[in-house]
């Protein structure tokens, strides 16, 4: 049985397409976060209920996150916002 080369081709293709909708489908229990993950777990998060989050609370919730905080607090309020946790997440 002979393979063309371009039968390798669409194969080879059609493997990388399925890798990468794995790759950026993996579930947050992974350790990777999406971007639309972000207002949830930020309302999950958040435990004051004050729209932000804290370092305590990103803590509480991930303490692997912790090590993005500062560069994610943009302001330098030492609170992250919707976009702040947003961009901390994607950036993982």
């Amino acid at each position: 049985m002979r393979i063309s080369t371009q039968s390798m081709r669409v194969s080879l293709f059609g493997l990388i397409v399925l890798v990468a909708g794995v790759t950026f489908t993996t579930p947050a229990s992974a350790g990777f976060y999406m971007r639309e993950e972000a207002q949830p777990l930020l309302i999950k998060a958040d435990e004051n209920q004050d729209g932000f989050l804290s370092r305590p609370e990103l803590r509480a919730e991930d303490p692997s996150l912790l090590c993005g905080f500062d560069r994610a607090d943009v302001d330098r309020n030492g609170k992250l916002d919707l976009g702040e946790f947003e961009m901390l997440l994607i950036s993982l």
